[in-house]
């Protein structure tokens, strides 16, 4: 589905809606309906979702291998998760090695919900080429050797999130985006995400720019400085959330709008070449005409041809030498000799179409006898098939009939 040197457009939640970035230009918009018709025809759509939207969970895992980390989360998954597990995507970030084990983040996503969400886009064929998350992105603003804890707003609700080594390594979405509302809720949020085994000895604490009164009040309950966080430039996810039917669906219409432009240039082909047709069929017409007349004119000269080549096979026993019936006798007895035991003619039949010998031997002597004829080339002017069964034995004499027939090639 990609499109080298086709222009990308990043769609992203905002504090209400969506935010669409598209080349330098960046704006807010109400509904994904309306990045329908502002995204080009042949842009990529990348889609950054909502925290809301998916499950986040860490797990300690026993591996170190990224393989069998995704196997282990696989069946971990099918313990715990409400739903089947082919009915979501998911992904996974390894935020911490040890010499045994491993603690990840899981990223979950349930189809429906993305089916939900993506909806307009895919009414309109507009395939996002990936699904990540929003929280992933302020992930690669964040330094990679600090603990960070993020907030900021996310469609009328407000994401905390705390970040280690530049990774996402916990995040949860609460209501409302209020400075009271946030500062109630942030105590208990720490506690949970230090249940988990998340970090919260911050380095660093970060919100989204414009909020100078949650500024304040962060700064105050950490004793620190809070920075705006910065909106990272370039930007790529190893976590991809879009479904592998979506991803044929996608490809499908793109063939699908191929295959309807390459169907209106065949159509104009294909009439050229039933208009070539008419006219070839035309000419092709007036030529069997000449050739039938041709033809009548010929005719009688064929017919005489056919009639002396009819003689000729009749004649051919009596005119050519190699199919003379004392000839090809001749020549059948001549094969015989040096043969031992002798082998015996008893019948011999001569047809102009053709001749049949009938004789006696032993299986030696006729054996020896076949092969010669094969190789006489005076009788390879004939046709002499095998015949089935090769001979008849007679009684227990040791002796065998035998019958072969030539015909004239």
């Amino acid at each position: 589905m990609k499109k080298n040197g086709a222009e990308k457009a990043l769609i992203t939640p905002d504090a209400i809606g969506w935010r669409l970035r598209l080349g330098e230009a960046d704006q807010s918009i109400a509904t994904l309906d309306e990045a329908v018709a502002l995204v080009p025809s042949n842009a990529r759509i990348d889609l950054a979702l909502p925290c809301q939207s998916v499950l986040l969970e860490r797990h300690r895992l026993p591996s170190t291998d990224r393989s069998e980390l995704g196997d282990m989360l696989q069946l971990q998954l099918e313990k715990t998760l409400p739903f089947p597990v082919d009915e979501i995507s998911n992904g996974f970030e390894v935020l911490d090695t040890g010499e045994t084990e491993s603690t990840v983040l899981s990223v979950t996503a349930q189809h429906s919900q993305l089916e939900e969400i993506c909806a307009p886009l895919r009414q309109n064929g507009r395939v996002p080429e990936s699904i990540s998350l929003n929280a992933l992105r302020v992930a690669a603003a964040c330094p990679p050797d600090e603990t960070v804890l993020a907030t900021w707003p996310e469609q009328g609700q407000t994401v905390i999130a705390i970040f280690e080594k530049g990774k996402l390594g916990w995040a949860q979405s609460i209501a409302g985006t209020t400075t009271d509302e946030i500062m109630a809720e942030l105590p208990a949020m720490l506690i949970a995400a230090e249940l988990e085994g998340a970090p919260t000895n911050f380095s660093r604490i970060l919100t989204a720019p414009g909020n100078l009164e949650l500024v304040g009040a962060l700064g105050n309950h950490f004793s620190r400085q809070v920075e705006p966080i910065q909106d990272p430039t370039d930007f790529s996810s190893g976590i991809d959330l879009l479904p592998n039917g979506w991803l044929h669906e996608a490809n499908s219409r793109v063939r699908g709008e191929k295959l309807k432009q390459r169907l209106l240039a065949f159509a104009v082909v294909y009439l050229l070449l039933v208009a070539g047709a008419f006219i070839f069929l035309a000419l092709q017409k007036r030529r069997i005409q000449k050739l039938q007349i041709q033809y009548a004119e010929l005719a009688p000269k064929y017919d005489g041809i056919k009639k002396q080549s009819a003689r000729w096979d009749a004649l051919a026993p009596v005119i050519d030498p190699p199919r003379y019936t004392a000839e090809v006798l001749h020549l059948l007895a001549r094969n015989r000799q040096g043969i031992t035991p002798d082998v015996e003619f008893t019948t011999f039949n001569f047809r102009p179409t053709e001749w049949t010998l009938k004789g006696e031997a032993t299986t030696d002597s006729h054996f020896s006898f076949t092969q010669k004829l094969k190789k006489d080339e005076d009788l390879q002017a004939f046709n002499m098939p095998p015949p089935n069964p090769p001979y008849v034995p007679i009684g227990n004499t040791g002796k065998v009939t035998f019958t072969i027939v030539g015909r004239p090639k």
